[in-house]
């Protein structure tokens, strides 16, 4: 038995996940292991005093919205649009079956994750530079890039 960092754990979920993801090999694990990198980072985030995504999320929420979602709601919300929720509950009441997107939501939640690891860690790690590479290649990065130069200070990430 051995002591282990959360955070060295969240980087083990979310570099595995990385890897699986660049492979094509199983969007489902994908999800799995980038909500459970998540919600690890997201705290880690926090308690290094800077905004992890879900925060930020909310405040864009509020920007365009006018009002600011309690945090474990919209926590929640996320965690269900990108197909977490489905990946790890099957409450008594719950339907066996769902609907999912699953290479999106794959691709979705790994950006959250991947988002939270580099506001604490940065992106000199070799699977860091490797997603955002792809994420580049396959997303239209200049196209991106330009759209950003156009959002208000008020409303990017800190």
């Amino acid at each position: 038995m051995a002591n282990f960092h959360k955070s060295e754990i969240a980087r083990l979920q979310l570099e595995t996940a990385v890897d699986i993801f660049l492979r094509g090999l199983d969007w489902s694990s994908v999800i799995t292991l980038a909500g459970a990198s998540s919600g690890i980072l997201d705290t880690l985030v926090r308690r290094a005093g800077k905004e992890p995504f879900v925060d930020y999320a909310r405040r864009v929420y509020r920007e365009l919205q006018g009002n600011t979602p309690k945090r474990k709601s919209y926590a929640h919300h996320i965690d269900k649009r990108l197909g977490v929720i489905a990946h790890k509950h099957l409450s008594k009441d719950d339907s066996e079956t769902v609907e999912l997107d699953l290479e999106k939501q794959a691709t979705d939640a790994l950006a959250r994750a991947i988002a939270d690891y580099v506001t604490l860690n940065g992106q000199d790690e070799p699977f860091v530079r490797a997603y955002l590479q792809w994420t580049w290649v396959n997303t239209d990065g200049p196209g991106l890039m330009d759209k950003f130069a156009t959002v208000p200070a008020k409303m990017r990430p800190k």
